[in-house]
């Protein structure tokens, strides 16, 4: 790639603290360098290296585009220093000076054809902003331009000043007073309320709309008058990176999104007759998947730039995945067999990018089959909102965990508590309140200890006699066959139900 005069120089400077020169300028024109031989032209946008004998000073005024670096400090001016002209000491070795402004070139070669490999490869963000820490020497950070943080180098993990930003997602917006230069209005400077840093940024455009910032943050080392030049350069290579998500999106997955969609939303739709289009996809009847369902605050739900910005990184996380916005949750697909993974494993991948960014997760079970695709969707979204609901301080909710409170609050869907319970079960509760004693405790632990005399003693604290005395006693007052499996299942969902029903009595007594 080509670099600027101020680049060169400054990097020189590093290994030639004693050189001379004048003002540099920042134009990114320079080629790699020449040895200058005595009554040649010079040509356009090189840096020439040339000893002092076979240079003059009307040949050095006139040298236009060129950097000159010269061995030899006969013809330096400090009053009258000309621009573009770099003076060396005479005991400067030439044939040095010159492997070292092509290590200078290597340098930056390197990273803009690692730019290049990155942004067209399956590499994450990430990648790109720490494959530029040997140029900036600073923390970069890519956001939207409402503030909220898609990614950052890893160098930010490292220092304590970023923490709340990186824990929170969001930056501070600031529009930015200051241009760099004139004619390059999209790099501006602007001085962090929060983290009292120095920082540039520049702006990527989407269509005509400011889709995704660029933020270089003075942390490490003071910012030079050049990294705006760079800045724009990697830039460049972001925005490719983003253009292939887009791409991606819209040719591939995007056709696989709209498929799911369609059949969650169009009731008429039949998942068997879609088969061969998800064969296109290789998406096939025999495979294993789960559905996560991901709930959305309302303020991310108005910035389509985030939405994006979380399916990519979940289709990232997840191998064979697909995610996409319905009814305002992000719906997730997955692939068991592309993902190689196990479903725990695989929510395990996934769980830390929620957590981070404040998203909560209902799961569904394991299935086959793309006819269950809609069941097993109704089943991830029931986790979450249910989950919400049970666990409100889980990120996570299986449907597992959720699916006894589902089927005991289907119970009561249409009638109240009183009316499906046992009425065996409730007259022995008011037994309890009219004499004070503790059947239906013993009752309940019975059948929670199944049927096991000897662990119910034990879990109520009591002698096995005095048990068996209660027993006896309730057997009597209930008439009911406690060896009949079909009356102990509807007399432990009776009891289920009253302590559900106990849960919410506490919880209303404690609300203001």
């Amino acid at each position: 790639m080509r670099i600027s005069m101020q680049i060169l120089t400054d990097r020189l400077r590093q290994n030639y603290p004693d050189c001379q020169m004048g003002s540099m300028s920042e134009e990114m024109n320079l080629k790699r360098p020449l040895f200058y031989q005595n009554g040649t032209d010079f040509k356009k946008n090189k840096v020439y290296i040339a000893r002092e004998r076979d240079v003059t000073g009307s040949l050095l005024a006139h040298h236009g585009d060129n950097l000159v670096l010269v061995v030899g400090d006969g013809f330096w001016s400090g009053e009258h220093p000309v621009s573009g002209i770099c003076f060396f000491p005479s005991e400067t070795n030439p044939e040095e000076l010159f492997n070292t402004v092509q290590r200078i070139f290597d340098t930056y070669d390197s990273w803009d054809e690692r730019m290049q490999n990155l942004a067209l490869s399956e590499r994450t963000l990430k990648n790109l902003l720490d494959g530029s820490h040997r140029i900036f020497h600073n923390p970069i950070m890519v956001s939207t331009t409402d503030g909220f943080v898609i990614d950052s180098s890893s160098l930010m993990d490292t220092l304590p000043e970023f923490q709340e930003i990186l824990q929170h997602n969001q930056v501070t917006v600031c529009g930015g007073s200051e241009e760099i230069r004139d004619g390059m209005t999209e790099v501006r400077h602007y001085q962090d309320p929060v983290t009292q840093k120095n920082n540039l940024f520049l702006n990527i455009y989407d269509k005509n709309r400011n889709a995704y910032r660029v933020i270089l943050v003075e942390a490490t080392r003071k910012l030079k008058s050049y990294d705006a030049y760079l800045l724009v350069h990697l830039a460049k290579y972001i925005q490719q990176m983003f253009e292939k998500y887009t791409v991606l999106q819209e040719d591939i997955s995007y056709t696989l999104d709209r498929l799911l969609s369609n059949i969650l939303t169009d009731e008429a739709m039949d998942a068997a007759s879609l088969e061969p289009r998800f064969e296109s996809f290789h998406w096939k009847e025999s495979h294993t998947y789960f559905c996560m369902n991901i709930h959305v605050s309302t303020v991310d739900l108005q910035n389509l730039t985030v939405i994006r910005f979380i399916c990519n990184r979940i289709e990232g996380l997840l191998k064979g995945s697909c995610a996409f916005l319905l009814d305002e949750n992000i719906v997730v697909y997955v692939n068991l067999r592309y993902n190689g993974r196990t479903l725990s494993e695989a929510v395990k991948m996934v769980e830390g990018f929620l957590q981070d960014s404040y998203l909560k997760a209902g799961i569904s079970y394991e299935f086959s089959g793309l006819q269950s695709l809609k069941q097993y969707y109704l089943q991830s979204r029931v986790a979450l909102e249910e989950g919400m609901k049970r666990y409100p301080l889980r990120w996570v909710n299986r449907f597992e965990d959720i699916a006894l409170d589902y089927l005991l609050g289907k119970c009561t869907e249409r009638l109240s508590p009183e009316v499906v319970c046992s009425p065996a079960v409730l007259m022995l509760k008011d037994y309890d309140r009219e004499h004070r004693t503790e059947y239906y405790d013993t009752l309940r632990t019975y059948i929670t200890c199944q049927m096991n005399a000897v662990k119910a003693a034990k879990a109520l604290f009591i002698h096995r006699s005095t048990f068996l005395y209660r027993m006896s006693h309730i057997r009597e007052l209930m008439h009911l066959d406690l060896e009949n499996p079909d009356q102990l299942l509807y007399l432990l969902l009776t009891c289920k139900l009253l302590e559900k029903e106990e849960r919410t009595g506490d919880n209303n007594e404690e609300r203001p």
